[in-house]
């Protein structure tokens, strides 16, 4: 199988530059620069924003044209890209089918007769379980008849539990949003993000706003060149959060933690280890005074979540080996037992460092089986642990890595 990156090549070319002169601009060999093309090779993380600055581009828009590959039938030809290939980094993109076609109709009617409140509740809660426990496949069939159902309750809920409803299409909105970033449509995170944003303000919930925050920005974070608008609505809603009020609710608490965390890895990403470290440290606070690994408004917050997401931070920043020592001291077992889709994680962001480390392959299968054998589709269904996969399948050389191959085909990226 044979990998390229045509949006790397084509920004190169219309820039007018060959795989010569852009490899003289940057202090490398030609065959550096075709590696990179091929997707052979990822540029180390020194090398990326020389990249970007020769190429005019953001370091964002560096790192989309870094993850679209497309296969390659012929020498010179490219099959489809990556984004509608069967074996495309945006990982099933039937998984969310019912849920656009819910949020394109905007004259909504129950598919069902309509449940009580403390039904609805139920269900939204049951989603939000269904997500963290990696079951992506069946949340993603129940989602359109919560969201109906809670959209009616809405309107048919007497005056003393509007805000209850309100509050209850929040939280269902937020279920969607994670389940769309997840598998990697920034679009539909985004717009259901700014649902569950409206329903929280008409339900007077800060924290549930907060959270609606933290994901909208998660939903930018999933759209090329849009990174910048991420922190300042991640920022923003920190700084708003915390000039407000002093915040010793739990819910509060959960929600700013969970908007540190996020904090700390755009941070990261952008190469601003400094602040990461400060949004952590924070964070680490935070998760002191609520006292344990709790799961206040799904959030997952607590300390245990502080140590997940210091790794992810240290992966994002390029820093496999302090990823690795943190991954080291990092006891899973803590967390609520409904965070399986959290576990599972943490093998992904190892996976990433492992490869980082030492471009050797087998560690990171190691890593990614681990990951399938805790929650499947945290391998199959997200977009992250899709995008590694094609990376290993493009180092692959000489011997096969035992296990590669069938995973990647489990995942679908195979054809």
């Amino acid at each position: 199988m044979a990998l390229k990156r045509h949006r790397l090549c084509q920004r190169r070319k219309a820039l007018g530059y060959s795989q010569e002169r852009l490899a003289d601009l940057l202090g490398v060999e030609r065959s550096t620069v075709v590696r990179w093309e091929n997707a052979d090779t990822d540029p180390h993380p020194w090398h990326r924003a020389r990249i970007a600055s020769a190429l005019k581009v953001s370091l964002e828009q560096l790192d989309n044209m870094l993850v679209d590959v497309s296969v390659v039938a012929h020498r010179g030809r490219a099959m489809n890209n990556i984004t509608r290939h069967p074996g495309s980094a945006s990982a099933r993109p039937d998984l969310l089918d019912r849920l656009r076609t819910f949020l394109a109709s905007y004259l909504i009617e129950p598919t069902r007769p309509a449940q009580s409140l403390v039904e609805i509740r139920r269900s939204v809660g049951r989603v939000h379980g269904l997500y963290q426990s990696a079951r992506y496949t069946c949340a993603a069939d129940l989602l359109p008849d919560v969201l109906g159902q809670a959209t009616a309750l809405t309107s048919s809920a007497p005056g003393i539990h509007r805000s209850s409803a309100f509050r209850l299409l929040a939280a269902a909105y937020i279920a969607a949003s994670k389940l769309a970033a997840k598998v990697g449509d920034g679009d539909a995170a985004l717009l259901t993000a700014d649902r569950a944003s409206t329903a929280a303000r008409l339900a007077d919930d800060p924290a549930l706003a907060a959270v609606a925050a933290c994901q909208a920005a998660c939903g930018l974070m999933r759209q090329p060149g849009r990174a910048a608008e991420a922190e300042q609505v991640a920022v923003g809603s920190l700084d708003r959060l915390t000039s407000a009020r002093p915040v010793t609710d739990p819910d509060l608490l959960s929600a700013q933690g969970a908007l540190l965390l996020l904090a700390a890895v755009m941070a990261a990403r952008q190469g601003n280890q400094k602040q990461a470290s400060q949004f952590l440290t924070r964070a680490e606070g935070l998760a002191t005074t609520l006292g344990a690994d709790r799961n206040r408004l799904w959030t997952g917050f607590g300390p245990t979540n502080v140590v997940i997401h210091a790794v992810s931070a240290a992966v994002r920043a390029g820093n496999a080996d302090q990823a690795i020592q943190i991954g080291t001291r990092l006891d899973t077992s803590r967390l609520p037992m409904m965070l399986v889709g959290r576990r599972a994680q943490v093998h992904v962001d190892l996976a990433a460092a492992a490869l980082m480390s030492s471009g050797d392959s087998s560690i990171p299968v190691l890593h990614l089986l681990e990951a399938e054998r805790v929650a499947a589709e945290v391998v199959h269904a997200n977009v992250q642990a899709r995008t590694l996969l094609l990376d290993l399948l493009a180092r692959q050389r000489g011997t096969a890595t035992p296990g590669l191959r069938p995973l990647a085909g489990r995942a679908g990226l195979l054809a």
